[in-house]
């Protein structure tokens, strides 16, 4: 028993916690051990072994790894925008990771865009419908002064000796020389603008933590084609997280070729299975443990994600939904020791009196 206990404290010493954090992960452990037995506590402790915890610096130092790897790769680098892997309005832990990644590489805001690249691509489509109708209404325009002064210039030769005349048709081509201006200032402030926040953008750098499935980024991949399908606009994508499991590396490729579109995958770590055959158990060992693990789920009520790879992995901000169910998810009878927090949207209910109100306020 002593030798397991300092087995279990040379583990949690291993992660990069402060002292709270380690008791806590520590009692845990201690906690399994008591419920499921010495003997198969030992093949849980093994996975355990294997389990990597992304602090704040160790995420930190991993985003650096992953720019100064792969930064030099992309043309035009200069010409980069950075943003969060965001598919809702709240916040997601894409955006907590993605201010660590900011911070850690010293990314200028001004070259960053929290509210995510769909966003930004409705955004760019709409600029750039926008002042496409503008310009074409603009050249039509231009057209008409431009003929009406042509015209003008013509009756200047007519009326040269009637001063009052001539001198009048000089004002009025003067009033359209400036009115044709002006309305070219207008429209140059309008294109610099466009200019400056999306023509001159040509790479998409999205930044995440973990690839699981590969399914999160896939609905990414498909709402991003949704928008700029057929809008002719024309940047590069790069995805960079933390680490990548092979199968949804694989997911992804696919999806994207299946798209048309292109999409460059950098990641500091490949994702381990730890139930994949000689990862951490041998052939003759593993079905033992799984058995033993569906026994753990079912015993407290845990059920697995329909996304978990087994892997086992978590970072400051939360534990992925692919993780090994026992390590990240909790019943009443069970303590996860990475808990994977959910962000599941509470609906409050709106009274006859609440809908009352909201009628009159909208009338007003």
């Amino acid at each position: 028993m002593l030798k397991q206990r300092k087995d279990s404290i040379q583990l949690v010493s291993e992660w990069d916690l402060d002292p709270a954090q380690r008791d806590k992960k520590l009692e845990i452990l201690n906690m399994w051990e008591a419920m499921i037995g010495k003997a198969d506590f030992e093949s849980i402790l093994e996975i355990c072994s294997n389990f990597i915890y992304y602090s704040e610096r160790l995420t930190a130092l991993a985003y650096k790894d992953i720019f100064n790897k792969n930064n030099s790769e992309i043309d035009n680098f200069e010409q980069s925008l950075f943003f969060p892997l965001r598919r809702k309005d709240r916040i997601e832990s894409s955006v907590d990771m993605f201010s660590s990644f900011r911070l850690a590489n010293n990314i200028d805001a001004n070259k960053t865009y929290v509210n995510g690249a769909i966003d930004y691509l409705i955004k760019y489509r709409g600029s750039k419908e926008f002042n496409n109708k503008v310009i074409k209404e603009f050249d039509e325009e231009v057209c008409k002064i431009d003929d009406s002064i042509y015209i003008l210039k013509m009756n200047l030769e007519t009326y040269i000796s009637d001063r009052k005349t001539h001198s009048s048709i000089k004002k009025k081509i003067s009033e359209l020389q400036v009115n044709k201006a002006r309305r070219k200032e207008r429209l140059d402030k309008s294109i610099e603008d466009f200019h400056r926040n999306y023509y001159s953008i040509k790479n998409l750098l999205i930044i995440d933590d973990f690839i699981g499935t590969g399914d999160s980024v896939n609905k990414f991949l498909k709402e991003i084609h949704e928008i700029i399908n057929g809008s002719k606009i024309s940047v590069n994508f790069f995805l960079w997280v933390i680490e990548a499991s092979e199968s949804g590396l694989e997911a992804i490729e696919h999806k994207a070729n299946e798209l048309g579109l292109e999409i460059v995958i950098r990641f500091y770590k490949k994702t381990k299975d730890v139930l994949a055959e000689d990862v951490i158990f041998s052939r003759d060992n593993l079905d033992k443990v799984k058995a033993l693990i569906e026994q753990i789920n079912k015993k407290n009520r845990l059920k697995p994600s329909p996304y978990c790879k087994n892997h086992a992995i978590a970072s400051f901000v939360n534990a992925p939904n692919n993780n090994l169910t026992l390590l990240s998810e909790e019943s009443s009878t069970w303590k996860a020791l990475f808990l994977r927090t959910k962000r599941n949207k509470i609906e409050r209910e709106v009274s006859s009196k609440d809908l009352k109100d909201a009628y009159q306020y909208l009338r007003e």
